[in-house]
């Protein structure tokens, strides 16, 4: 018998890009073993925009009987004006979301009346989609399966930009929602331990699965690692640069160490590939001259972006100067092509040990600029000496594929 699941992922193709990854290749397999899938969605909008390589993925054979619902008042969407923190630009990201809600609600609850509906699963951010959940749970009284892909009411990411009465809201819905849910994923070890740790009177550990993000190691493009000649050293970076993730550190490390004439004779050429403040960043470059280094590009489609990172010496991922619990979905990307990162973070963070004890990468301190020259000297040094082992061996990456994981969604699915 087909196993119906109302699948809530705000993101989901052809929307969203790398967001919507997750989603897609979860969806894939799910449907391969025998599982039906009503997703509920958000059409176009400004967090949200039409990617046109995910078109593809919708009409894959493997995902073509899913039942996708992309809703909102807007097919063009909404964007704010507000730049400084204030009540007002507050109140808007709010409805930024909170709108589909009430869409959203109804087609799901339609959905559950006209099916056979056997787990609810939900997926955030947007962290509204979590109360949506809640509230089918509590009506319809199904299975509710609640994945936290980042934390909510203590994100460290809000400090500053939500006042205090919008965060003691979030912490009790938060906290509806951990009591209310079936089971609980969470995107990472270190989240897993941020969710017990912030609300030990509510959920117990037995309640908590770590499923990571994953790796489609079967693309074409993953097959053969190609690196480029030795005589060159090319770090490429694609993704956006948004929010405490800023680039600065790195350039004034790069500026320090060619102060100390470390960089002659060394053809370093650092790309950067999607989203960012060019002027702010291209200011930055020329202040502290080092722009001989650094290639400033646009959006490329995910596609053009692996092929970039196939011809790369070794990947860039920039961090947060605090220790953020969950790994980005960047870093799965750059794993996916077996690139090794160099990771511009705390040392401290789940990312970088992750990366150090997997040896997936280096991490260059963002916290410490002088740890960070002879950090950057030192890898620049063993580069150069062949000390390094540049490629990544697939046998290291075989837990996190999507393959290997999707079966553990099941395995979580059957409990109930």
């Amino acid at each position: 018998m087909t196993k119906e699941i109302l699948y809530i992922s705000y993101h989901f193709p052809p929307y969203s890009n790398i967001l919507s990854n997750r989603a897609t290749e979860f969806t894939r397999r799910l449907i391969e073993s025998d599982y039906k899938i009503f997703v509920v969605s958000a059409k176009n909008n400004k967090n949200a925009p039409i990617d046109k390589e995910l078109l593809k993925a919708v009409d894959s054979p493997l995902i073509k009987n899913t039942q996708v619902y992309n809703l909102s008042f807007s097919s063009s969407g909404m964007a704010s004006s507000v730049k400084k923190i204030s009540f007002l630009k507050e109140l808007f990201n709010v409805f930024l979301f909170f709108h589909w809600l009430p869409l959203s609600f109804l087609k799901s609850c339609q959905i559950i009346r006209k099916n056979h509906i056997r787990t609810i699963y939900t997926s955030a951010p947007p962290f509204f989609s979590l109360a949506l959940g809640y509230l089918l749970k509590k009506i319809f009284k199904i299975p509710l399966i609640t994945e936290y892909r980042d934390p909510w009411s203590d994100n460290p990411y809000f400090l500053g930009n939500v006042s205090e009465f919008t965060k003691k809201n979030y912490n009790k819905i938060d906290k509806k929602v951990l009591k209310t849910s079936d089971a609980i994923i969470a995107i990472s070890e270190g989240l897993k331990e941020y969710l017990l740790k912030s609300f030990p009177s509510i959920i117990q550990e037995e309640k908590v699965f770590v499923l990571p993000n994953g790796l489609d190691m079967s693309s074409s493009l993953t097959t053969d690692v190609v690196f480029p000649p030795t005589n060159k050293l090319i770090l490429t970076f694609t993704g956006k640069l948004y929010g405490l993730r800023d680039l600065k550190p790195l350039i004034k490390i790069i500026s320090s160490v060619k102060d100390l004439g470390k960089l002659k004779g060394v053809p370093l050429e650092i790309n950067i590939f999607g989203r960012y403040n060019f002027e702010y960043l291209s200011n930055i470059i020329q202040k502290y001259n080092v722009s001989e280094y650094f290639s400033l590009n646009g959006f490329i489609p995910r596609n053009e972006c692996l092929k970039k990172i196939a011809e790369s010496t070794l990947t860039l991922h920039v961090g947060e100067n605090f220790d953020y619990p969950t790994i980005s979905f960047k870093v799965w990307d750059y794993l996916s092509m077996r690139k090794k990162i160099v990771y511009l973070g705390r040392v401290d963070s789940f990312t970088a040990r992750f990366l150090k004890e997997n040896n997936l990468g280096f991490t260059i301190p963002v916290n410490n600029h002088e740890a960070g020259v002879k950090k950057f000297i030192s890898l620049i040094d063993r580069l150069a000496s062949n000390q390094i082992n540049l490629e990544i061996d697939p046998k290291q990456l075989s837990n996190y594929t999507w393959d290997n994981l999707t079966p553990k969604l099941i395995d979580i699915f059957n409990k109930f």
